[in-house]
């Protein structure tokens, strides 16, 4: 399920477990009603909290507790009451359907920022590498950047040497690519204007939800004309409509020279 049904589902939840409020479709009395951006900021917090219930060290610690105590306490730590909320999200729902939809998005805004805070802080820290030849972006995320891009990339190779890539790539577990995978090569042009592929050791991805350290290699002898191409995020075609789930941190790519004879 989406972040915004979920949102829409606990909301939903709350509404049902309560018995209190306006229910005449009348606008509540203005003390009554919680300004928009108190109630983002509410419903992000009772999303994260219904998330906390459904982890079982946390479950087992609130088991004796009814559910819905636990959604007031996070209404008052924002300083309003359950009988505020009840009428503002009764109202929204049966007079401003509209606002409520802009509301949701918010909140789902809220959630995948902190969702990109979260996984930044889990990736492993980017080292210095000096010489470092990735042209593009230090790191990804989809599907905030791309649905299901595989990004591209294309590079000029100038000196012989043995040529690293290198990135943190994590796949969630709801990840729809098919056969994910690192695929890298030297690309040339032969005699007859045709371009020629040495492919290096492609990698394949496992959808684990963990930060994976992604290593291929290849040596270079001659650069004349060599680039290095390929996709960081390769997949196979397949039909219908899919996002890919995942992270990509601390790209590099590096040659190692090789050592000149004395």
């Amino acid at each position: 399920m989406s972040p915004r049904k979920n949102i829409i589902a606990v909301a939903a939840a709350i509404l049902m477990l309560t018995a209190c409020g306006n229910r005449d479709g009348n606008k509540p009395p203005a003390r009554m009603l919680i300004s928009e951006n108190d109630m983002v900021e509410i419903l992000t917090d009772t999303y994260l909290t219904a998330g906390m219930l459904d982890i079982s060290i946390m479950r087992e610690t609130w088991a004796q507790r009814d559910s819905i105590l636990n959604y007031i306490d996070v209404i008052k730590s924002h300083g309003h009451t359950l009988e505020q909320f009840d009428a503002t999200l009764r109202y929204y729902f049966t007079e401003k359907p509209k606002r409520l939809s802009r509301l949701y998005d918010r909140v789902t805004a809220n959630l995948l920022r902190l969702e990109t805070e979260v996984m930044a802080a889990e990736a492993p820290a980017e080292p210095t590498v000096s010489g470092n030849l990735w042209p593009g972006n230090a790191s990804y995320l989809f599907p905030e950047n791309f649905t299901r891009d595989p990004v591209w990339f294309d590079i000029p190779a100038e000196i012989p040497g043995e040529y690293v890539l290198s990135a943190d790539i994590k796949l969630f577990e709801d990840d729809r690519s098919l056969n994910p995978r690192v695929t890298v090569f030297f690309s040339y042009t032969d005699s007859t204007g045709n371009e020629r592929r040495d492919y290096w050791r492609e990698v394949r991805l496992m959808k684990s939800g963990e930060f994976v350290n992604v290593v291929t290699r290849k040596s270079l002898d001659s650069v004349t004309g060599v680039r290095v191409r390929g996709w960081l995020l390769n997949h196979d075609n397949q039909p219908g409509t899919w996002e890919k789930h995942a992270r990509i941190a601390n790209i590099s790519l590096r040659v190692n020279e090789f050592a000149t004879p004395e």
